[in-house]
């Protein structure tokens, strides 16, 4: 049985902006306050050159006590810093500026003592009382983890998972085994990541971590030691989502207000992370056919073998269920989630000047390659893209392009549908162009058009049902 012992919000990063409402004085004692921590910046610097690190340069405001780091972050003038948080903290020349004025990072210690509300409480108190009296907030980063118990992960887990994110890794390290040459090289799995840098999911073995680094081991009495459900004998798995306010911005909750405003966030917590284990999908695939797909290669009844194609691979996860626990996973802290969705960047209509720029790189691109732009150096190029398309994704160029339109009919449904844009006539464009596919298909009898490709056509039903798809195998 798998046990949630801790959901938590374990990483926030604050960008703070000035308000319109500030006033000419209190935006100057902000700077007198700045100017003071360059000059123990300077300080700091000089003695980080002459006792070699040894000495630090202390600041008090009221009670609360920070280092002032000798060393800055880009972009901001300063930075202070305790056990808590650090603040970099930039001087500015005008109180009109579009940039944030101070980043705040709270330490996953400090959420997981005070947990996240009281924590932002404390330190937005410290911001209005010794800071800045007037400001904005934005998200900038925020991680949600949740530690489990009851199912230990293996690298086959790696391929289990449906996502779209492109980057995949996964982690082994050494293990220290007091007979380690008589087993030779033998590792132990410690976890995996899908996705990278705006919207991350890992997956990793809390435990070990703990073990290499022991200033993680805060984790066991903050988080774990007073769960009743907690078993000490067993090893814990963080399964840990990263938004940054790129992607935040970019979805929309129920009520079609968007994550790009710091209550919302806050207030939408258990929704943001059932929707990140419902983008990231764990998938209940047998041992045999994970392994067949780890190797790119299927072995058919009779013993053969065939490679894998992009189309099967997406059917297996089609007809696959998820994951027994993941699912029961989804709700936060006994929070049934809402409904969040992505607000797709507003579809830009397919103007001439697009066209006419997309022939002129063409043209630059394809004569920079080939030294020539004739008809015959054109038909080449065309046929070598295509067949590295075949070659990498396993459809056709062609078949590639028309995804690609469709998504961009869907993305205008969607933005119209919230009310976002309305692209006039896009429906008539979208039959032109499915009119396209079936004359194209017509005349290119050696173009592959993928299963996925027919499937969404057909669920688009703007086109008539007996439209005939040339396919033939891959690789």
């Amino acid at each position: 049985m798998v046990e949630t012992i801790s959901q938590h919000v374990d990483t926030l990063k604050f960008h703070y902006y000035i308000s319109k409402k500030i006033t000419d004085d209190s935006f100057k004692s902000y700077i007198q306050k700045i100017e003071q921590l360059i000059s123990l910046k300077k300080e700091s610097q000089e003695a980080a050159n002459n006792y070699q690190d040894t000495k630090t340069i202390n600041k008090y405001f009221g009670t609360h006590k920070f280092n002032v780091m000798d060393k800055g972050i880009k972009g901001f003038s300063v930075v202070i810093a305790n056990n808590d948080i650090s603040i970099a903290l930039r001087k500015t020349k005008s109180k009109i500026n579009p940039s944030p004025i101070m980043k705040v990072e709270f330490r996953a210690e400090f959420l997981a003592r005070k947990g996240y509300k009281q924590a932002i409480k404390i330190v937005n108190d410290f911001v209005s009382t010794h800071l800045l009296d007037s400001y904005r907030i934005k998200i900038s980063e925020i991680h949600l983890a949740t530690d489990v118990q009851g199912y230990n992960f293996r690298p086959l887990d790696f391929y289990r998972v449906k996502t779209r994110a492109r980057k995949r890794t996964s982690y082994e390290e050494e293990t220290d085994f007091a007979k380690a040459s008589l087993y030779g090289g033998l590792t132990t799995f410690t976890g995996m990541t899908f996705g990278s840098g705006d919207y991350h999911l890992r997956i990793y073995n809390k435990t070990v971590e703990i073990m290499k680094q022991k200033n993680k081991g805060f984790a066991k009495t903050l988080l774990w030691s007073k769960k009743s459900n907690y078993d000490a004998e067993k090893t814990v798995w963080r399964i840990e989502i990263q938004i940054r306010r790129a992607k935040l911005k970019r979805l929309v909750n129920s009520d079609k207000n968007t994550m790009d405003d710091y209550s919302n966030i806050l207030n939408a917590i258990p929704d943001l992370w059932s929707k990140a284990l419902t983008d990231y999908t764990f998938k209940d695939i047998n041992r045999d056919l994970t392994a067949q797909m780890m190797d790119g290669v299927r072995v058919l009844k009779n013993g053969t073998e065939k490679p894998f194609t992009k189309n099967a691979i997406y059917q297996i996860f089609k007809r696959a269920n998820n994951l027994y626990f993941w699912d029961g996973l989804k709700t936060w802290n006994g929070h049934e989630p809402q409904l969040i969705e992505t607000a797709f960047k507003t579809p830009t209509p397919g103007a001439f000047e697009y066209v006419s720029n997309s022939i002129k790189s063409l043209y630059s691109t394809v004569g920079k390659h080939y030294g020539s732009v004739s008809a015959d150096v054109l038909i080449k190029a065309f046929k070598e893209a295509d067949e590295q398309n075949i070659d990498k994704k396993q459809v056709s160029l062609l078949s590639d392009s028309f995804e690609k339109s469709i998504d961009w009919f869907e993305r205008i449904e969607y933005m119209k549908q919230v009310g976002v844009v309305d692209v006039p006539d896009y429906k008539d464009l979208e039959a032109n162009i499915y009119q396209t596919v079936f004359k194209a298909d017509e005349y290119i009898k050696d173009s592959p058009y993928s299963t996925h490709l027919q499937e969404r056509l057909e669920a688009r039903t703007v086109f008539p049902p007996a439209v005939h798809f040339y396919e033939r195998e891959i690789g």
